[in-house]
């Protein structure tokens, strides 16, 4: 099958060409424009995530885990008579049946004093708290509180928490928790474990850890442990398999990732286990060293970026072409798109790079195996480029996280919001 021809009057494309010739910049944006993008996206102020183990309590339940961490930026701070500042909030941690009864609910009421008005305003994810609940095999909703009791405003985030069930359906592997800053007792048990809430991880000089469970079907027979560690290519970067005759009910494992990991990048820990019947598990996780180039995505990676910009036949021809058609499509492509033909550099090709890179390091949302070119967000910076200004609510109390996106020179407005509180932020107007 011939090969489509590139040619058609209107292309998403075009807007790129608009946003890299604006009537403001005239030129293409250059690291300087993508230095001041990134200081628009700063990170969140409040973070919560949940993981599911099988209960060492009660081997017919599954433990709940939900940890949560916010800033003091998210608080109303109040000078005292000391000359400290103090602010003081109520967290309340519920978890309900699909009937909407309460089963379990923790709730606490802390004080936060600090020394200085600079630190009222902290965006650091500082305040740490962990929850764990033993919980029948059923569906439940996780329902989170933050009051805070100057303004009295409550911070409000939901979840659906689906079944998981690791006695009845012999369920091998637990959830994936990703980690650093690890330390381990003289008997080989964990003693300390910073959980790492984003999947994200920025500092090259620490190791960074993957910690799940398996929960053995017999003890007469051995298990079958397979991992693997994968770019976001689909290329395995590391892969071992273990096999282990089982001595205890839970048998934890972790993983170390960065004796593997050492270019930054999106990568997914895939995890399959075999006894009495396979199972498997896999999440993502991304890397982020500073002043570091990101791994180079592969043709059919870089396809899938540029869905959007393909007339839809041309797609599906794609999807089902070999590999060297799916090449030439790419590079001609690309080739009847160069601004300054029969140059060996394609300074539109350059600039689509280092938007679908950036969207990638900002937006993606590990937690729910999102890339950020996969996002709203995602999308809306690789078609139209850095907004002018950004209008950022991360955090505020009583009202759920949004970002107005601005671009002056296309007299546009794009309104994103985060409604269940998970770093997805959704397109819901665009103006």
């Amino acid at each position: 099958m011939r090969i489509f021809r590139l040619k058609y009057t209107i292309t998403i494309l075009i807007i790129i060409l608009i946003s890299i010739a604006s009537a403001l910049a005239q030129r293409m944006p250059g690291r300087s424009d993508f230095a001041k993008s990134r200081d628009m996206f700063g990170p969140a102020t409040f973070l919560f995530h949940t993981t599911m183990f099988k209960s060492e309590l009660d081997g017919n339940k599954s433990r709940l885990d939900v940890y949560i961490s916010f800033a003091n930026d998210i608080l109303q701070f109040v000078k005292e008579k000391q000359g400290d500042f103090s602010a003081s909030y109520e967290l309340v941690v519920s978890v309900f049946d699909r009937k909407n009864n309460l089963v379990k609910e923790f709730s606490e009421v802390n004080k936060i004093s600090v020394a200085d008005f600079q630190m009222t305003n902290d965006r650091q994810l500082s305040n740490n708290h962990k929850y764990s609940y033993h919980l029948s095999p059923a569906d439940y909703k996780l329902i989170i509180n933050l009051t805070d009791h100057d303004t009295q405003k409550t911070l409000n985030r939901e979840k659906k928490i689906a079944k998981n069930d690791f006695v009845v359906d012999n369920v091998l592997l637990s959830d994936v928790l990703f980690g650093k800053e690890l330390s381990i007792t003289t008997d080989g048990e964990i003693a300390d474990f910073t959980v790492n809430l984003t999947n994200s991880f920025v500092n090259p000089d620490s190791s960074f850890w993957a910690y799940f469970e398996m929960y053995p079907q017999s003890k007469k027979d051995s298990l079958q442990l397979r991992y693997q560690i994968v770019n976001a290519n689909g290329e395995a970067i590391a892969q071992k398999k273990v096999v282990f005759l089982p001595t205890r009910d839970i048998m934890p494992y972790l993983l170390d990732l960065s004796q593997f990991v050492k270019v930054s990048g999106h990568y997914t820990v895939i995890i399959n286990a075999f006894q009495l019947q396979a199972y498997s598990n896999r999440a993502k996780f991304s890397v982020n060293w500073k002043n570091s180039q990101f791994a180079k995505m592969n043709v059919d990676l870089m396809l899938r970026t540029m869905r959007d910009y393909i007339p839809t036949k041309d797609y599906k021809y794609l999807e089902g072409a070999s590999d060297s058609a799916r090449k030439e499509y790419f590079v001609n492509y690309w080739k009847e798109r160069n601004p300054t033909p029969g140059s060996k550099r394609n300074e539109l090709f350059d600039e689509f790079n280092r938007r679908v890179e950036f969207a990638n390091n900002h937006f993606a949302v590990n937690a729910l195996k999102l890339d950020g070119w996969e996002t709203d967000r995602g999308k809306i910076y690789i078609k139209y480029g850095p907004p002018t200004n950004v209008e950022r609510n991360v955090e505020q109390i009583n009202m759920p996280p949004y970002e107005i996106w601005y671009y002056q020179h296309l007299n546009r407005r794009f309104i994103f919001e985060d409604k269940m509180g998970s770093g997805n932020f959704r397109l819901i107007r665009a103006e």
